[in-house]
């Protein structure tokens, strides 16, 4: 399987092919060469995924690294909160090196010319390229730029430096480096926050939430198309418009954002994107001149923290919608087809035609309406997502335990926890990780139950009883320290049971398929009891580097004895017929079968 480097690597590779032959440095045409369009594609993975910059144009357009560049690599204005961003970026070219090996210098940080670019005086001795001249030419032209907040992106590594007055992570080393990036603010992007916050979202398709998303609208004899109302909940009070919006608006919204907008919705958008209803939605945009699809549809719910509608554009015939945070709570299946329609060559159907959206604006919240606000946001996804079919894990998709789990089980494994179906298919289909990587939610959690002692349970429960009654009910109890632990804990389990599959795939075209001689029932009905006995021997400090092949071979010396144990059964439950062990491994019987035998599973 590929490590977090390597996935990381070959993203950085396809985003240099997204340049135009005439970029020259994207192309590197020898190994010398490649660190440097490694390293600009590294920034450009900072702007597309932090910033959603979806285009090489429009991230392109921000970068200033190369000759008398001021330490300057790259920036970005975000008229949304008032901030330019100033970065600084330092790609290293081994996984060693990477990965906490080797720190940002000193002298990269001081070369940093922020205020001299701000304000530049006659008496200045430094000559800046033509790409910080053009930024200072779009600096200047802000509006109330005295409003705008400067702050510093360091992407590289800076922790734990061999000069102990340089560290981060003491109150002496933030005061050293305050000095040298000039007094600014900053926010390092060290390895590991590159992996969670830009590699993770990024194999998912996600780019970063939009702040604020403006939909200009045509009006029809100068009418304001919404009908408003406020509603009380136990989150506060929220207000309800109900208006038409072009289609062509909310494909392009989804287009750029995708699974940001999707955040309390129980699918991701390439899990929406698949299924007959999607063909339905198709079409009745493409094969329809007139605006049926306005009727056809039951429209899209919008969840937003502020809205607005705005009437005085200069023209009695246009206004514009501003949204704040929005995110999809239902209608993503019609969304994400949309945006599957503005990516093809039938993008033009979608002019003229229009979908029902109900936005609902909660009142700004306090520290005590915060927790029963989402409460309400859920209990609302559930409620309208109810008209179509949700698996039982679908209903748990937007757990916070489950995003947990997710970036626990990336960090310490490069593994991919999906808890929403499709999550992270682009990121297989563009090769970024093998389908091997990805680990079942349903299985995930049969291994918990079978760790925690109940193998039949995991093997016979009904999904819908799964979830309903054994949802990893102690992790919800924890802190979010020991639900990691818990997560660690439960992959060596999901080893021994990808191990076991693997065993089963590698005899697929034997006549003993499951291994029967030499392994009893084990691989065809007994997997959950295996991995129940695997784990009383799981070593309390086992590391995670250590867990897969601990695994591994705890399991190969568990299934050595595994027919000594079915022939204990047998003589202890057995009867004048075959015994039925395809039933046995769905009761409790098994968990008292293997508390009591006193079979020495380890070999010495």
């Amino acid at each position: 399987m590929k490590t977090k480097y390597e996935i990381l690597v070959s993203m950085l590779d396809d985003l240099c092919k997204e340049a135009p032959a005439e970029y020259k440095r994207y192309h590197p045409t020898n190994k010398d060469e490649v660190p440097e369009a490694r390293g600009l594609a590294y920034i450009h993975l900072l702007l597309k995924i932090r910033f959603g910059l979806r285009s090489f144009g429009d991230r392109e357009a921000f970068i200033t690294d190369g000759a008398n560049d001021g330490g300057i690599d790259a920036y970005y204005i975000s008229h949304a909160s008032h901030t330019i961003y100033f970065i600084q970026s330092k790609f290293r070219n081994t996984e060693q090196n990477f990965d906490g090996g080797k720190n940002i210098s000193i002298e990269e940080l001081a070369s940093m010319h922020i205020r001299e670019i701000l304000a530049p005086k006659k008496t200045d001795q430094i000559e800046f390229n033509d790409k910080i001249k053009k930024m200072q030419k779009k600096l200047s032209e802000i509006r109330d730029p005295q409003l705008y907040t400067k702050k510093v992106i360091i992407l590289a590594n800076l922790s734990k430096s061999k000069f102990s007055h340089f560290s981060p992570e003491t109150k002496k080393g933030k005061e050293a480096i305050n000095r040298l990036l000039q007094g600014f603010e900053y926010e390092i992007f060290n390895y590991q926050k590159t992996y969670e916050e830009l590699l993770l979202p990024s194999i998912s398709g996600t780019c970063s939430q939009p702040d604020e998303v403006t939909i200009p609208l045509a009006l029809k004899d100068n009418e304001v198309p919404q009908a408003t109302n406020t509603i009380e909940t136990i989150g506060g009070n929220c207000t309800v418009s109900i208006m038409f919006i072009p289609v062509m608006q909310i494909a392009q919204m989804m287009h750029n954002y995708r699974n940001a907008l999707l955040t309390y919705n129980p699918r991701s958008f390439l899990g929406l994107r698949r299924g007959t209803i999607n063909n339905t939605i198709r079409n009745t945009i493409v094969n329809k001149d007139t605006n049926e699809f306005a009727l056809f549809n039951n429209g899209l719910t919008i969840v937003t923290s502020g809205s607005s509608f705005n009437k005085s554009l200069g023209s009695a015939s246009k206004a514009q919608l501003i949204l704040k945070d929005p995110q999809i709570i239902n209608g993503g299946q019609t969304a994400a087809t949309l945006a599957q329609i503005y990516d093809s060559d039938d993008r033009d159907s979608l002019e003229g035609k229009e979908v029902l959206v109900r936005v609902i604006t909660f009142e700004a919240e306090d520290t005590t309406s915060k927790a029963k606000r989402k409460e309400v946001i859920q209990q609302l996804s559930e409620a309208t997502n109810g008209q179509t079919t949700i698996t039982d894990g679908d209903r748990h998709a937007n757990d916070p335990l489950l995003d947990t789990f997710k970036k626990s089980i990336f960090e310490d494994f490069a593994m991919l926890y999906e808890h929403k179906i499709g999550e992270f298919y682009e990121g297989v289909e563009k090769g970024y990780v093998e389908k091997e990587q990805i680990v079942n939610r349903d299985n995930f959690l049969q291994v918990a139950l079978a760790m925690n002692g109940d193998p039949g349970m995991a093997r016979s429960g009904g999904k819908k009883n799964l979830y309903a009654q054994y949802f990893f009910k102690d992790e919800h109890q924890m802190n979010e320290r020991e639900q990691k632990i818990s997560a660690r804990k439960y992959m060596y389990g999901y080893f021994v049971l990808c191990y076991l599959k693997t065993k089963t795939k590698q005899m697929k075209d034997s006549q003993d398929k499951y291994h029967h001689d030499k392994y009893g029932y084990a691989l065809r009905y007994g997997n959950y009891a295996v991995v129940s006995v695997c784990a009383r021997f799981r070593p309390n400090n086992l590391s995670a580097e250590s867990t897969q092949a601990k695994a591994e071979q705890v399991c190969e010396s568990v299934l050595s004895h595994w027919k000594e144990f079915e022939n204990e059964v047998i003589e202890k439950r057995g009867t004048d017929h075959e015994f039925d062990f395809a039933n046995y491994y769905k009761t409790q019987t098994v968990k008292e079968d293997i508390n009591s035998t006193q079979i020495k599973w380890l070999d010495e």
